[in-house]
């Protein structure tokens, strides 16, 4: 089978699909045939040697598939059931804790871009019936993390407004369930492009933050934002700027770096809240996947790649030029 390395050195000129042997699943393992995965940031970082890894190493996060074959104890699934990974097996449900971090997959353990993957029960999770193998790929990390966002740390309520920032993965996942909620939703980029694109996914208002450098100011005079994505890191300040007195705001990301300075003054001032989220539960995902059902809710696409062009995705994503999620499909045969 084809497997993603990284070996010998870091960076994305030096990823290797190399072969390698069917893995047989152990008593609580499970056999899956991977069918398209999709990539996030965190893998560019992972790739990079952002995380230090110890050669060779596998990476990758997000995979969807088809069971093979299940070990003797486990109980949940059954050769031919639809799946999709869970980034943390460790987090079933309740609040994150310390031991629900441990064994996350492509970060403590190896990752799943490959051809077959062997993993424990507790790191899959049905796919919903009503997407391919490549919307339920972009599943397990973006929208998990937009979902625990808006619904459980966010905690967002119809006839809010929520701000995000960016046209990627997360945000435009967030932009869909937003929507669903009965939001009403903001949203910056620095594309015209993308923001009518973000438009026509149901934004009601779109800042271009190249063009239009007061938009913080601009979301405050309109009465500010109940919920807002930080996504950014160093751009929080003009997230306490455009948020509504008593708001909150979820950070999810640092693309921009993830050391920056506060003005606590302007954060007492206006009663903020400010919580951090690291992707949710399996309970969680449960939830989300029965909505996405209900609704027949249809993950963004940006575009898909084969497996083999596995280093022309990566740099498509460090580009960021992408909107929504960038999906590889694995051939037959591979």
């Amino acid at each position: 089978m084809k497997t993603l390395v990284v070996n010998e050195k870091y960076g994305i000129r030096n990823l290797n699909i190399e072969e390698h042997q069917i893995p047989e699943p152990q008593a609580h393992e499970v056999l899956v045939k991977v069918a398209a995965i999709s990539l996030n940031y965190l893998d560019l970082m992972i790739v990079n040697g952002d995380f230090g890894h110890q050669f060779p190493y596998i990476p990758g996060s997000d995979a969807s598939g088809t069971v093979v074959r299940t070990g003797t104890a486990v109980s949940r699934f059954l050769p031919g059931d639809l799946v999709t990974t869970h980034f943390t097996p460790g987090w079933a449900s309740g609040e994150l804790s310390p031991e629900g971090l441990e064994k996350r997959l492509g970060v403590d353990v190896p990752g799943v871009f490959s051809a077959y993957i062997c993993v424990p029960e507790a790191a899959l999770i049905r796919s919903p019936a009503n997407l391919s193998h490549e919307e339920a790929a972009t599943l397990p990390i973006a929208a998990l993390t937009a979902w625990e966002a808006i619904h459980q740390a966010g905690d967002l309520k119809a006839g809010e407004t929520v701000l995000l920032q960016g046209t990627g993965g997360v945000s435009i996942f967030a932009l869909q369930f937003a929507k669903m909620a009965g939001a009403r939703v903001i949203i910056t980029s620095g594309s015209d492009q993308k923001l009518e694109r973000a438009r026509q996914l149901g934004a009601d208002h779109v800042f271009n933050y190249r063009t239009d450098p007061e938009w913080p100011e601009k979301i405050e005079a309109m009465g500010g934002a109940d919920l807002i994505l930080e996504v950014t890191g160093t751009g929080i300040k003009d997230a306490v700027k455009a948020s509504r007195f008593a708001g909150r705001i979820v950070i999810i990301g640092f693309l921009d770096g993830s050391e920056t300075s506060l003005n606590i003054f302007d954060f007492l001032q206006k009663k903020l809240t400010i919580k951090g989220v690291l992707v949710g539960s399996r309970h969680t995902y449960q939830e989300m996947n029965e909505a996405i059902e209900k609704k027949d809710l249809h993950p963004v696409i940006d575009k898909i790649f084969s497996f083999s062009e596995i280093k022309q995705a990566f740099d498509y994503l460090s580009k960021g030029a992408h909107f929504g999620k960038i999906v590889l499909k694995l051939n037959e045969g591979t």
